[in-house]
């Protein structure tokens, strides 16, 4: 293992040394991110406990308008019987839709593994009207905060341990201002069978809302889409909605799909969210699972509608709590995710939380183990 530590060090040193020479900012930062994890099945005999960690290198360099930025990991879990597990071996199983690898092989230490990914490596230029940047990157597309259906390159998924840790795109990407509150942007990413995947966007404000109209295509799916927010009059309420028609070429269906949400602060510090997700058409299990690699694996859904909410508080100034939860009305499933969080310092903290699911084992979430982790998170 310690062998393999040195080689995915030495990786990320040349990686630094590839950035222009004529950069002279540098914004360096290591974080740490762990989790001791316990899944607990209806059957607590089975309960499986293992530990994940992933130690992050940031490098944000910047010279005038231009700027390059690196990010790598070195993920290490420990637990052999959940390495040797089904669900672990189907989330490696599921690749970057780059066209090289952005991870090395796994070493296998017995009871755990360890790899090196590469999260971000891209370079660019921006100023008051241009912004271009080519290379590894996450491209930003649309207005929700637990489902993106108009996100073909950077889905989240709000079941994951963290929804936002997403593989990035080899693109091209450029954004030109047309105005102060409108812009157009282009894409062209290559992906992992070497063929390409385009998207475009046109944003502006009318009145009182930013909206946007956004294309994709690509060898295995088609959208033409929409994306709306703006303020509920002076309510102090944020409304968002996105959404559109999709041609899903490799199960031959068409569907439209859309969300509605809305988000409001009070003077207490407390912030809720909703959001109420629909689709036209829904696919089987087997479907969802088979075709993960595609571009529209997470527009992919059992039901119909589903409806999502969640709340955040600060208690004081170390202590602040989250609870986010998605419910299925068609066969009454839900998953609950509450987390309470405590600042250690300015640079580091620990956190408690559970992914816990409810309904029948024949349901979408009933048959789900629940999880319960400790998290610990410093930044150096």
């Amino acid at each position: 293992m310690m062998e393999l530590s040195l080689k995915i060090a030495k990786y990320l040193t040349l990686l630094c040394l590839t950035v222009p020479l004529i950069a002279i900012e540098h914004d360096v930062s290591i974080e740490n991110t762990n989790y001791t994890i316990s899944k607990v099945p209806y059957s607590e005999e089975d309960r499986t406990l293992y530990n994940y960690n992933r130690l992050r290198l940031t490098d944000k360099i910047t010279e005038g308008n231009w700027f390059a930025t690196i990010i790598a990991d070195i993920d290490n879990y420990y637990g052999k019987d959940y390495i040797e597990s089904f669900e672990y071996q189907f989330l490696r199983g599921i690749k970057a839709d780059t066209p090289f690898d952005i991870e090395t092989n796994a070493k296998n230490y017995g009871k755990g593994e360890i790899f090196g990914r590469l999260h971000r490596f891209n370079v660019g230029y921006g100023d008051e009207k241009h912004n271009v940047i080519f290379g590894l990157q996450k491209i930003t597309m649309g207005v929700g905060r637990i489902w993106t259906p108009t996100d073909l390159f950077n889905p989240r998924n709000p079941l994951a341990l963290e929804p936002d840790q997403i593989y990035g795109n080899v693109a091209l990407s450029y954004t030109y201002a047309l105005g102060e509150l409108s812009e157009v942007m282009g894409v062209v990413a290559k992906r992992d069978d070497n063929s390409y995947k385009y998207a475009g966007r046109i944003k502006g404000n009318i009145e009182i809302v930013d909206i946007a109209l956004d294309v994709y295509s690509s060898n295995d799916a088609k959208m033409v889409a929409y994306e709306i927010e703006g303020n509920l009059f002076d309510t102090g309420i944020e409304w968002r909605s996105e959404g559109g028609y999709y041609k899903d070429k490799l199960l031959d269906k068409e569907f439209y799909q859309t969300i509605l949400g809305m988000d409001y602060g009070f003077v207490n510090g407390l912030t809720v969210m909703t959001e109420w997700l629909h689709s036209s058409k829904t696919y089987t299990a087997d479907e969802i699972l088979i075709h993960q690699d595609s571009s529209l694996s997470n527009n992919r859904h059992i039901s119909s509608d589903y409806v999502g909410a969640s709340a955040y508080y600060d208690f004081n100034l170390l202590y602040n709590g989250a609870l986010s939860m998605i419910y299925s009305p068609e066969d009454q499933s839900s998953f609950i995710s509450p987390l309470i969080e405590y600042s250690i310092s300015d640079d580091a903290s620990i956190a408690v939380g559970a992914m816990l699911y409810t309904g029948d084992n024949e349901s979408e979430f009933g048959s789900v183990d629940n999880s319960y982790y400790l998290r610990l998170k410093a930044t150096y």
